[in-house]
């Protein structure tokens, strides 16, 4: 810190500064030193952090408890959406399995002349055995999305509300629109009028990336702070289109194993495993390209001051996600060469990897650029731009301090969160997307940066991965293990040999005891 930060970070003072109105940014950057210089009970200043993304003011007196749990809004939406996500679940395995029932009585009726009847027990077990296929397809991507995401990476709640959305919303609503528009078609096909292909063509596009894509506008609204790149945006576009790929495909592989049980009379494990290698491995990039076009739209819109754009480009992604769509289920629906399909996709996806390397270089390249404002006026460290703009030096750090324990892992996952929100306010800030209250959020950041440093590990240079201490106690164990073994040696060998009783004789050629003959 030089003398810059004294002027202006000046001695504390207890009179709040309000951060609306005229003067708001030179009433901040003079503001006294501590938290929440506009108070948190500033109900005009509070409403202005919000239009404008910030975060929000807590009073510091709250403890834990109250401060994160009975006082966050976020928490309990949380809670309130996952019952919802359960209860419609429910209802979509009760809709589902009574279709089939259904499906598999009529049908069987017309071809056999009587008809065969499951039960739910047996519908049960077919649920198992097609979840845990379909939850190997949903596994592997999440581990590559939770990879992607490291940058400034989103809360375990937000992806966990894109991932509930897809599964239960996005389906619920597909589900019964889609079966309203087929049977308006009057599509030919199965019983149930949302498997024709004009429903799958026509409908299905529009209404399934509009319920996918719901879940990012909302939280576009909710945490714009915290979706600033497109890494971000496309890992809960991913989220959402692989929760409704997970239910999707449990129908698909439900439905295509009872049949080839009750009705087909075929291998039901081979059709199953050739559906699964389709579904879940060669097309499975299906629904998060389409719906990552929709979410590439809506982080245009959110880096942009411009209105017109701010509408425009999210509708451009919706329609290019929809007309994608509409595309790849017009080919599967009428092609029966599905290798179209597969290279056509797998090039798109490929594309889509490239554009988002590219974008992380230019994140890094700007995260560096940000903070080094604050390093010429003397609130950081000359270390700092280059040290927490470099992915693989950020992991380097939170992995040193992994290994030394719980609070330096804590102190420098502050650390880097700070600094980069940091970067990403001053860069809203250039962008024009935020207006002078963007001030006060940076002093508090550099403030909670500067206690973070207490325990945090900061740099990469000098500091080895592993504690030297580690060390030590190895190098003390294995001395421990050495001078035990030796002190157990040594004890074996001060035993003395036993001799003869006195008076007793002792055989020729024996010179010790027991003689050699016993």
């Amino acid at each position: 810190m030089s003398a810059d930060a004294d002027i202006w970070r000046p001695p504390a003072a207890t009179v709040p500064v309000r951060a609306t109105g005229r003067g708001a940014a030179a009433r901040i950057s003079s503001a006294p030193e501590g938290r929440g210089e506009s108070g948190y009970a500033d109900r005009p200043a509070q409403y202005r952090r919000a239009r404008n993304g910030l975060a929000m003011h807590t009073d510091p007196q709250l403890g834990w408890w109250r401060r994160r749990v009975l006082r966050n809004p976020y928490l309990w939406l949380t809670l309130v959406l996952t019952i919802g996500y359960a209860v419609l679940l429910f209802a979509v395995y009760r809709t589902i399995g009574n279709g089939l029932i259904e499906e598999v009585a009529a049908v069987t009726e017309e071809a056999y002349g009587r008809p065969t009847t499951l039960t739910w027990s047996q519908l049960n077990e077919a649920y198992w055995l097609v979840t845990r296929m379909a939850a190997a397809t949903l596994g592997v991507y999440l581990v590559i999305l939770v990879f992607i995401d490291r940058l400034r990476p989103t809360t375990w709640t937000m992806k966990w509300l894109a991932l509930g959305w897809g599964a239960a919303v996005a389906v619920f609503i597909s589900l019964h629109i889609n079966s309203w528009a087929g049977d308006l078609m009057r599509a030919e096909g199965p019983v149930d009028p949302a498997q024709g292909a004009r429903a799958a063509i026509f409908s299905a596009p529009f209404v399934e990336e509009a319920a996918k894509a719901t879940v990012l506008f909302g939280l576009a609204i909710l945490m714009r702070r915290r979706i600033v790149g497109v890494h971000q945006m496309l890992t809960l576009s991913s989220l959402s289109a692989l929760g409704f790929a997970f239910t999707e495909n449990i129908v698909y592989y439900l439905r295509i194993y009872m049949y080839s049980v009750t009705i087909y009379q075929t291998d039901a494990e081979a059709e199953l495993s050739g559906l699964v290698f389709m579904r879940g491995v060669a097309t499975s990039f299906g629904h998060p390209l389409f719906t990552g076009l929709t979410a590439l739209g809506l982080i245009v819109a959110l880096a942009n001051r411009s209105k017109l754009v701010r509408v425009l480009a999210p509708v451009t992604g919706y329609l290019a996600a929809a007309f994608g769509h509409m595309l790849f289920n017009g080919i599967a629906s009428i092609s029966d060469n599905s290798m179209i399909l597969i290279i056509g996709g797998w090039l798109a996806v490929l594309a889509l990897v490239i554009y988002t390397i590219f974008r992380y270089v230019h994140q890094s390249r700007n995260i560096r650029a940000r903070l080094g404002e604050y390093v010429q006026l003397g609130w950081l460290s000359e270390s700092d731009p280059n040290e927490f703009s470099r992915i693989f030096g950020r992991w380097r750090m939170a992995l040193s301090a992994l290994l030394r324990g719980p609070r330096v892992f804590r102190a420098t996952l502050r650390l880097q969160r700070s600094l980069t929100e940091l970067a990403y306010v001053r860069d809203a800030e250039l962008r024009g997307t935020v207006d002078a209250m963007a001030i006060e959020r940076e002093r508090e950041l550099i403030l909670a940066a500067g206690e973070s440093r207490i325990w945090a590990i900061d740099h990469t240079a000098g500091v080895p991965v592993i504690p030297p201490e580690w060390g030590e106690w190895r190098r003390a164990f294995w001395q421990r293990r050495r001078d035990a073994f030796a002190e157990r040696r040594a004890r074996r060998q001060s035993v003395p040999k036993w001799a003869p009783p006195s008076g007793v004789p002792v055989g020729t050629g024996a010179g010790s005891w027991p003689p050699p003959a016993r």
